[in-house]
């Protein structure tokens, strides 16, 4: 169900989904497929393609929401502030002359306590960066794309 109602992205090895609970509009996470609780157990064609796709997410995102400074985070073990044990990047895009660092703990904290964002206001928002994302891809030379239908349907029959 998370796939289908936040993924915008997915390859063979990586997902893209926006966060249900976006600390700033545009707050995605990408994640790797294969379960991995720390990034050091990523194999390296994994670490690499997510660094692929974190790139491809920012150039999405700042079509979407007119956004370029961000902020890359991903926590490895529980003392580190890791909650959820599978490796996900946290892409939270900031606008230009956007407040300072403490609002935007503040903005996290606040997040969290609210309720998540409804299932028609982030369908929107995966629209439009499904849309975003197509028109990268296709603009850089006909890169593979993956039929995201195709890809949820693979990954419900895995587990």
């Amino acid at each position: 169900a998370v796939l289908e109602l936040q993924a915008f992205y997915a390859d063979d090895l990586v997902l893209a989904l926006y966060d249900h609970r976006p600390v700033t509009p545009g707050h995605c996470l990408v994640i790797p497929r294969r379960h991995v609780p720390r990034f050091h157990e990523l194999s390296d064609p994994e670490a690499d393609q997510i660094c692929r796709v974190l790139k491809k997410v920012h150039l999405a995102v700042s079509d979407v929401f007119g956004t370029d400074p961000y902020l890359l985070l991903e926590k490895n073990g529980w003392e580190a502030g890791q909650s959820v044990f599978h490796v996900h990047f946290h892409y939270i895009p900031r606008k230009t002359g956007e407040g300072s660092w403490c609002k935007l703990l503040l903005s996290s904290v606040w997040t969290h306590i609210g309720k998540p964002m409804g299932p028609a206001k982030t369908k929107e928002v995966i629209d439009q960066l499904k849309e975003a994302m197509d028109s990268r891809l296709t603009d850089r030379g006909g890169e593979e794309l993956f039929e995201l239908d195709q890809v949820f349907d693979e990954v419900a029959d895995s587990l």
